[in-house]
């Protein structure tokens, strides 16, 4: 675009600043703009705006790359970021799956625990009033039990006393045996001297007859 300018810029104007150059002093070399033609100042403005449109989009050209890499880097970082989060949400996922089934797992222990902790209270209320039937049991046998220790030792006194009068019976026994021995050895000596007697009486009685009869021989 320049070049086309360039080439579009009329005779007169470069042959004037070709003819000038050598000479001391001309509109061309002192760089006044007043002694130009209208077209050659506007030819002038645009090429230096050419020239600064140029600077301005090298350095928006710039700006926008040096923008670019910092979105760039950005977005890298970003991207980064994101897999970062991406992953922490996995393992999130995957611990609040785990904490949903250990949550479920719990949940039916719990309710396992319930029914056994409602199991263990019927049995508890169960056994307390087979305690409470077992204790009304226990005072009734304790007074039974009484009732019988009481009945023993009468019993026992009773049989203390039986056993101190069959002890006297049998001391009394005993004396009673000896005075009947007693009353035997004296009865058989009585039988004996009795029957000592008959004998001698009857030899008497012998010697009587024999006495006799010889008297009567005589």
């Amino acid at each position: 675009m320049f070049t086309a300018l360039q080439a579009d810029r009329p005779q007169s104007a470069r042959g004037c600043c070709k003819r000038r150059v050598g000479e001391g002093a001309g509109p061309c070399s002192r760089g006044g703009l007043r002694s130009l033609p209208l077209p050659v100042i506007m030819q002038k403005f645009l090429s230096n705006l050419l020239i600064f449109s140029a600077l301005s989009l090298c350095a928006l050209c710039a700006f926008q790359w040096v923008r670019e890499s910092h979105l760039r880097r950005d977005i890298a970082d970003l991207q980064h970021t994101v897999y970062l989060k991406l992953d922490m949400i996995q393992n999130l996922e995957s611990q609040l799956k785990q904490a949903k089934e250990e949550i479920t797992r719990l949940d039916n222990l719990r309710v396992e625990l319930s029914g056994i902790i409602k199991t263990n209270k019927e049995e508890i209320q169960s056994l307390t009033k087979y305690s409470e039937k077992l204790e009304k049991e226990i005072e009734a046998n304790k007074a039974q039990i009484a009732v019988y220790k009481e009945a023993i030792d009468k019993a026992n006194e009773n049989i203390k006393r039986q056993n101190e009068d069959i002890k006297k019976q049998n001391e009394e026994m005993k004396q009673l045996a000896t005075d009947r021995n007693a009353t035997v050895e004296k009865y058989n000596k009585v039988v004996e001297q009795y029957n000592d007697l008959v004998k001698q009486y009857e030899k008497l009685q012998e010697e009587a007859a024999k006495g006799a009869k010889g008297t009567e021989k005589k």
